[in-house]
């Protein structure tokens, strides 16, 4: 018999939603700095950025849906030796993100043409509690936790741009304190597996166990207190190790049968995450900073680890025709705006194509994704409509042509720098509509 007043499967399972985008952050970090620079997307030494050069190849695989509208910078910080200063390029008026996620996934700061402009600057980026002078004309950023993630996007504006884009990539910079050494890879950790994996593989003893181990170096969020406060009866304090030894076999077994039950409520939540319309999925709530939404937040950590606020990109996800049909390559299809329908954004959109895993779709084109910054053909009355679609189309067509995968098919669409109407839903994506054969 259980000897916890209060039902463990139940602290277990809410435990395991609170805790599980802080340990998919972890393996993840693990995993990027003990991997050499180049083998994998994003993955590199820790306080150094790692940068892609170019847009990803019909037979990229490292992540899921990447898109062909940025390059990345991408860094992890370690702010136990001190402050670290983040130099920003000027960037000539060009759109770009830095956002700075905690070890909790929350985008706690957010440099870019959005919010601090696109002019050069200094950055005194500072761990939790770190108190000190500020040189003159720095920016000061107190990081909640002593590891943060860096997820850079420059706009890039096809293969002609790369050129311009890797000479701003080459001016951001990491400045260290003297009292910094490099961490030698450590070949103990798996780095083959994908983080995904490795976390869902923990039994629900372990994961608890390397849970309380990175607690005691990452302070807790202040309006945590209250699942704090409960899932304290199940032995996880921050700061102290997993007290597993103090339950008795009934325990432990709700505790898995806890974390069993969470794990299907993460993946149950999926489709419930967001507005469905037009055959779109769109969200444009919580997301980059969740509050005390432990479930959304771990249901987006599942789907798209260092998601933006929407503020500064929404992604609407294609899952239907405008009858309710999934999407194959096996039909054609065509996506109209209306002159007064085209995605209202200030910095630019685009639609990517994928296959049914969520990777590029191999085509004769070699094209990938579309958008404004494309040499589209408007109609007369300024619509504009696109073709999705496995075979070629009319010579005429080939301009507005996103080559679709023979099979199942994903699409989708980003709005970089979304205007207000995204935002407050007075505008969504049009429906797709399937084309009759021969037509």
């Amino acid at each position: 018999m259980s000897t916890l007043a209060i039902d463990p499967k139940t602290l277990a399972a809410e435990a395991y939603i609170y805790l599980y985008p802080l340990m998919l952050m972890e393996v993840t970090r693990r995993q990027s700095i003990n991997t050499p620079p180049g083998r994998v997307f994003g993955r590199g030494p820790e306080n150094t950025f790692v940068h892609t050069r170019t847009f990803p190849t019909a037979d990229f695989r490292d992540v899921v849906r990447p898109n062909f509208d940025t390059l990345y910078s991408i860094a992890w910080l370690d702010l136990g030796a001190g402050p670290v200063v983040l130099h920003l390029p000027d960037t000539a008026d060009r759109y770009y993100l830095m956002p700075l996620l905690d070890m909790w996934t929350e985008v706690f700061a957010n440099p870019g043409k959005r919010t601090t402009g696109t002019a050069a600057a200094d950055l005194l980026v500072v761990p939790p509690s770190w108190r000190g002078p500020v040189p003159a004309g720095y920016g000061l950023i107190q990081a909640p936790t002593p590891h943060l993630w860096i997820v850079g996007r420059f706009q890039t504006n096809g293969v002609d741009d790369y050129p311009v884009v890797r000479a701003l990539q080459d001016q951001l910079s990491l400045t260290l304190p003297p009292e910094y050494d490099q961490v030698p890879l450590n070949p103990t950790v798996d780095s083959s597996t994908a983080p995904l994996r490795t976390v869902a593989d923990l039994s629900g003893v372990e994961f608890f166990r390397r849970a309380a181990e990175v607690l005691q170096r990452t302070p807790v969020h202040a309006t945590d207190f209250s699942v704090l406060a409960r899932i304290r009866h199940l032995g996880i304090v921050p700061g102290l190790p997993f007290a597993d030894h103090e339950l008795d076999a009934a325990d432990l077994e709700a505790l898995e049968a806890g974390v069993a039950e969470a794990r299907a409520t993460l993946l149950a939540s999926l489709p419930l995450m967001g507005r469905r319309v037009n055959g779109w999925l769109l969200n444009v709530e919580t997301m980059g900073n969740y509050g005390n939404d432990y479930l959304k937040r771990a249901v987006v950590a599942l789907v798209g680890l260092g998601a933006n606020p929407p503020e500064d990109a929404v992604y609407p996800i294609l899952l239907t025709d405008v009858d309710g049909h999934p999407l194959s390559g096996e039909n054609r299809y065509r996506l109209h705006f209306d002159k007064n329908e085209l995605p209202p954004v200030e910095a630019f959109w685009s639609l990517t194509m994928y296959d049914a895993e969520g990777f590029p779709a191999a085509n004769p084109i070699d094209r990938y994704a579309l958008g404004d910054r494309d040499a589209l053909r408007y109609n007369p009355d300024g619509s504009l409509d696109l073709h999705l679609q496995h075979d070629r189309p009319a010579d005429d067509l080939v301009p507005n042509w996103l080559p679709a995968p023979a099979g199942p098919l994903g699409v989708t669409m980003r709005l970089y720098g979304p205007r207000p109407e995204v935002l407050e839903g007075a505008w969504v994506p049009p429906a797709v509509t399937r084309l009759p054969p021969g037509s």
